[in-house]
């Protein structure tokens, strides 16, 4: 792997003016994952919301945009591969911008293992129900690792244009069948109730429960970031990206999820969240056997999810490796293809890893619940910390394009919105297995803290160089 990457001069560049605008947005629409949140979130946002699914998800849209808006400020004054590390560093400090990095890491990569492996088990499970046949979980969810390692590491224009076909393929087939709802109502449907907040169980209240699920299924809009050095106009297309990416996605929430609620019957959502498959019932009973188009979308968004994920996560580590918060290894490119080859590498491994632990310590069917779990409390503690990174780094760094609204007020409003988010992650007690997860969570924090102690007991120095690097390659005007 490593006799055709290298780390010395201009070759160590990732290929630039690769992405245009349409494959940075698709870069963040496969990110969010559409298909799997509508089949396997939105049960539990009925739970709380009841029909009034679309009314959440239009308030935590909103909120959503306030968290975009601290990626998009970064975004424009500080465009780099290294995304959150760069933002979290040139804001908080070398440390805290090391540990909220860390954070994002495991995100990006628990996050796609668990849309991977779940795909293994899925379908799996299917074609043994369906068709007698019997392959392993374990080796659906390695093909389809393997896929995603052979896609990220030949280009990251073959991968960005695959997504953009996955992600494109997944919107199109959730939009037939919400479409499919409303023309087929279910018994007791009222297609005025998705839009009255008194038709929720718990009226507001059941609202703004639902809001919580809401915001995690928006989560990953910000994945445009990462690739600024491979954009072209990444200063603005970045910023556009992540907006029409959230905007677009809110937008397609709000009507499959009031699609949702018209073609299950509005009355009876509770059978809705208490269902193991709503959508299977319904598309069963719609569309016969094109239900495998759902499957299809489910599958295409798992892949998309891994694919997205893997160049973020890989260039943000590329950036680290570069910077010396990472050994040298990290920052190393394809000669060819120009892409973190050993970064990649180290995503798909650690995340088939992850997924092998869950799946057979435990049982197949927690991977998704389990992963997920984990990769919520770090996206918390990282948007988190990135909306105090902002404010900081706007006063001391850009105090001329300073403003109240954009720098504090928007930022903290989405971390006021992100406390109960994180509150219900944890409280109640979830059950076996998922009551361990913050546990497991805490303990790879304090792992990433030794290792960041560990680096510079041995390097002394090397986190203030490595951000002294960053603020050299982020500035426009040098490499």
């Amino acid at each position: 792997m490593t006799d055709k990457t290298t780390n010395s001069g201009t070759d160590s560049q990732l290929r630039r003016n690769s992405l245009g605008l349409a494959e940075l947005v698709f870069q963040g629409v496969t990110h969010i994952a559409p298909a799997t949140n509508i089949v396997f979130t939105f049960p539990i946002i009925a739970l709380k919301a009841g029909p009034v699914m679309p009314i959440s998800f239009l308030l935590s849209t909103i909120i959503c945009l306030f968290i975009g808006n601290t990626v998009v400020q970064f975004s424009r004054y500080v465009p780099s591969s290294g995304g959150y590390y760069s933002f979290a560093t040139r804001g908080l400090g070398s440390r805290a911008g090391f540990m909220a990095t860390w954070s994002y890491l495991l995100y990006e990569i628990l996050g796609a293992a668990g849309s991977t492996g779940f795909l293994g088990y899925l379908v799996s499970d299917m074609l043994k129900m369906q068709f007698h046949v019997n392959i392993p979980w374990w080796l659906l969810a390695l093909l389809a690792t393997a896929l995603i390692w052979a896609l990220t590491h030949r280009g990251v224009q073959i991968s960005a244009r695959v997504t953009s076909l996955l992600g494109g393929l997944e919107l199109l087939i959730m939009l037939a069948l919400a479409i499919t709802f409303l023309v087929h109502p279910g018994r007791g449907s009222s297609y005025f109730a998705p839009l009255t907040p008194s038709s929720s169980p718990h009226h507001f209240g059941g609202v703004l429960a639902g809001m919580v699920f809401s915001i995690l299924a928006l989560s990953g809009f910000e994945a445009p970031a990462p690739l600024a050095q491979e954009a072209r106009l990444p200063s603005k297309f970045i910023g556009r990206a992540i907006m029409l990416s959230l905007v677009s996605i809110g937008a397609f929430y709000i009507l499959t999820s009031y699609a949702s609620s018209v073609g299950w019957g509005t009355s009876n959502m509770a059978a809705f969240a208490s269902n193991a498959n709503p959508y299977y019932v319904l598309g069963h009973a719609l569309w016969g056997a094109g239900w495998w188009l759902v499957v299809l979308a489910i599958v295409n968004s798992a892949v998309g999810v891994g694919l997205a994920c893997t160049n973020a996560a890989s260039r943000v580590m590329y950036t680290m490796g570069r910077a010396g918060t990472l050994p040298v290894i990290f920052g190393r490119v394809h000669l060819i293809h120009r892409t973190p080859t050993f970064a990649i590498a180290f995503t798909q491994i650690a995340g088939m890893v992850a997924i092998l632990l869950v799946g057979l310590l435990l049982r197949p069917d927690y991977i998704f619940d389990f992963l997920e779990t984990i990769a919520t409390l770090a996206v918390i503690i990282l948007y988190i910390m990135a909306n105090l990174a902002l404010t900081r780094y706007m006063r001391l760094e850009q105090p001329s394009n300073f403003t109240l609204w954009q720098h504090v007020v928007f930022p903290w409003v989405a971390t006021l919105a992100l406390l109960p988010v994180l509150f219900v992650t944890v409280y109640p007690e979830p059950a076996w297995p998922n009551n361990i997860t913050p546990h497991l969570f805490l303990a790879s924090l304090i792992a990433g803290f030794a290792y960041m102690e560990w680096r510079e007991w041995r390097n002394p120095g090397a986190l203030r160089r490595g951000t002294m690097t960053l603020i050299r390659s982020d500035d426009p005007g040098g490499g």
